[in-house]
This record gives C-alpha cells, structure tokens and sequence, in this order.
C-alpha cells in the first residue's frame, strides 16, 4: 500500500539549485511556530567554491506601490533567520545522525549526494501573514505582513542575489481556533429613550464563540419594550474591526454582512419580540481598508482574527484583525437608537484546507514506496508580473489617512534581524513612528 505525501517544489531560473518543502502554512501555535523543514538540491559542479545561503524574510508593506516616488519605499523587510546551507557547516555528519522527517529522508534517499537537508526555526514573535485591500482600485505588490523563503548562491550573506541562480518562495503564518472555546457570546444593554417613559431592553447572543471561515453566523435577538414609543427597525451587522499596530491611527471598520428586517415591528410599549438571523460574513463594497487572506486560484477571503497574545507587547509589524455582531434597534427620530456589540473570532479550524486547494498537481512519482506528488502554490510571491496580473482580478479600498501617514516613513530595504533585536524591537510601540521603524531594521 502506497503513502501519499505533497511536496513543493521550485527551481533556480537556471536550473542548478532545486528547493524542496513540505508545506508552505506554517501554524502558530502555544509552543511557538512549527519548523519549516525542506531539501535543497545543488549542483556541486554549478556552485564550486561558492556558498548558498536560505533566509527567512519578513516583509511589511504599509503604503502602496503606486504611490512611491523618488526612491521612496513603502515596505521594510526583517530578516528572521538565515543559515548557511551548502556547503554544510557540520558536513561530517551524516544524514542518519541527523532528525529528518519521513519525507525529507526519502528525498534525500532518491535526489543523492546532492540534496541538502534543512529546518528553519522562526521567532515566535512573528507575527500571522495579513494583506490588506485599499478601497481604490490596486495592483501593486500586496500591503501587509508576507512571508518568504530566499535561496541564493553567492560569497557571503549580504551579497545581492542573482536572479538566474536565486529561488523565493512564498509562506504564511497562521493561527488555529482554540479547542477550548465552548463560552457562548451574550450582551445586554437597556437604554432610557430621550423625551420618553421607561427603557428599551435589547439582548443578543451568539451560537458560538468560534466560527470558520464561510460559516453563517447565527444570531438571537430579544427585546423588551418598557418605554412609551414603538421599535421601528431591527439591523444586525457583522463588523471587521482592523489595527495596524505600527501607526497610531491605523483603525479601521468595515460591514463585511448587513441584515435589516421590519418583521414584528413595531414592537410597541409593553410588547416582547425575539428574532433569529443568519448572515454571511464577507468581502463586499468597502469604504476602509479591509483585511484578506489571499488566494489565486478562487477569490480572497477575509482574513482571519488575529489576537494579541496574553502577556506581550504590541508587535509593530502586526496587524490585529477582530470581529463582532452589532445589532441595532431604531426609535423615532428623537427617542435615537439602542445599540449592542457582541465579539466572536473568524478562524480556520484544520491547518491544511489551503494546502490542498492552492497546489494543484503537476507530477507524480514513486520512491522507496511513497508516492510524492510535486505541486505548486498558487500564493507564490516571488514574480512581481504575476502578483500584478493577479491582482487586477480583485478590486480593491483607499484610507487617504493611511496613505499620507505612510507617506512620512522613508526607511525601506532589506535589513537583517536576530531575534534579541527582533524582540526588542516589538517592545517599542509607544515611540514617534520614523524612531520606531528604524529601531526595529
């Protein structure tokens, strides 16, 4: 019986280093973030007395690309982790003495004395991959946090890659719903109307605390009516609440599902009325900048919830993603409205969902009785043509707040980043934005 495994996989432009991984999602998690293990084959004869390196970048892009003019750079990249990977420092050592997953031990197995086993290991501080979506119309390089894996032959470290002889592959980092989420959301809120006797009670409450991605969302509705004027309209609204931690007022809010209903309205004084209603959180006409996670091969989804962890500091390349019921209840004109919010979180369940819709099958073999499909992503960001032409498909939000307040941070370029500084440059959310963005590269 045959083991089926996926591997991605991607090729230098001239063909002599070939990248091997196991998975391009990689989970946040309690205990930190899971490795990122893979194979690198060489070419002995191409690479000779040279060296090639992998580096695990971080990039953040916070204005668009349209918009940068005189070598000014909207973007900054940190690099968390780099290693040497051929020749290998601990090249006496053989790949038996060394804790190589089932797959990475196959491959080596079949590609020979050239495939270079490798793990990187990220900071736990990196925070989860977000793009975010002007409302006017974009097609630039994706604004958010993003992911990449570089490999590139060369002399030292801080040498410019070559194009012909580099590899980049794109990554995401996500979160899972927690297990232990079985708490249902309520509030309640009761208001004295303005020029009127008694108060309007309005109590709504979820299904559930934890909802995936696509999934309806249920909603109970109760009112009482103590006061002397009639409830006219109920709306419930599903709002996306975004905090870019790197500026102080990069919040924004968008209505991502809208439901009104005039059914047992109105509710006069005296009279109670309960309502259920259903509704399907997702990207619409937006006014602000929205938050997705990106796909090319379907259409972009809306990203998931992205929480500060207990206990730490803002990040200031995170971008904080939340969502909540408002329902609103409408009075007359002078008695105003009644209004209630109720939180909950939109993730993803299972950690391979997209690894098994992005990667469409390119070829099949079978090694030492394994099957390995060879596939590739469908979120690869390493063609700058290709991100364009994908992303004239989408259309897209402008916050001319953000893009003039991006405006004023000219430090770009690739920087290099250990995690010590890594870490301390998260801890520096309460300084001027240019002090902070240079702190942190």
């Amino acid at each position: 019986m045959m083991n089926h495994a996926r591997v991605f996989k991607k090729t230098a432009p001239n063909g002599k280093i070939t990248l091997y991984v196991e998975q391009r999602e990689l989970c946040i998690g309690e205990n930190g973030i899971q490795p990122l293990q893979g194979i690198l084959y060489v070419d002995a004869n191409y690479v000779k007395d040279r060296k090639v390196f992998g580096q695990f970048v971080l990039t953040f892009r916070y204005g668009r690309e349209d918009e940068e003019v005189m070598g000014l750079r909207f973007c900054n990249e940190a690099c968390l982790q780099a290693q040497q990977l051929w020749p290998q420092l601990d090249e006496e050592s053989s790949h038996e003495d060394k804790n190589l997953s089932p797959l990475q031990d196959t491959l080596v197995k079949r590609l020979g004395a050239g495939a270079v086993p490798f793990s990187f290991n990220v900071s736990s501080l990196a925070p989860p991959s977000v793009t975010l979506l002007p409302a006017r119309s974009y097609a630039g390089a994706p604004i958010g946090t993003n992911y990449d894996l570089r490999i590139f032959v060369g002399e030292n470290p801080e040498d410019k890659p070559h194009k012909r002889s580099s590899i980049r592959m794109g990554m995401k980092l996500f979160q899972l719903a927690p297990e232990n989420e079985n708490t249902t959301p309520y509030a309640a809120f009761s208001k004295q109307l303005r020029l009127a006797d008694g108060q309007v009670e309005l109590e709504a409450t979820l299904d559930k605390a934890v909802y995936d991605r696509g999934e309806d969302v249920g909603v109970s509705v109760s009112i009482a009516n103590h006061s002397s004027r009639n409830v006219r309209k109920i709306k419930v609204m599903v709002v996306q609440y975004v905090d870019v931690a790197m500026f102080s007022n990069g919040k924004f809010k968008n209505i991502v599902a809208s439901v009104e209903s005039t059914d047992g309205c109105p509710v006069t004084p005296g009279a109670r009325v309960s309502r259920q209603f259903q509704l399907h959180p997702a990207r619409g006409v937006i006014k602000n900048w929205i938050a997705l996670e990106e796909f090319y091969d379907r259409e972009s989804m809306l990203a998931s919830s992205v929480a500060r962890p207990d206990g730490q500091e803002r990040n200031v390349f995170a971008i904080y993603v939340s969502y909540y019921v408002k329902v609103k209840l409408f009075t007359s004109a002078i008695g105003g409205e009644v209004s209630v919010k109720v939180p909950f979180k939109l993730m993803r369940r299972s950690g391979t969902e997209d690894a098994e819709t992005n990667t469409p099958q390119v070829t099949e073999e079978i090694t030492d009785g394994v099957q390995i499909t060879t596939s590739r992503s469908m979120f690869d960001l390493t063609s700058r043509n290709g991100r364009r032409e994908a992303a004239r498909a989408r259309r897209s939000p402008p916050s001319r707040s953000t893009s003039e307040d991006s405006g004023r941070c000219s430090d770009g370029g690739r920087h290099y980043l250990d995690p010590e500084r890594f870490r301390s440059a998260v801890q520096l959310q309460g300084r001027e934005r240019n002090h902070l963005v240079n702190s942190a590269c």
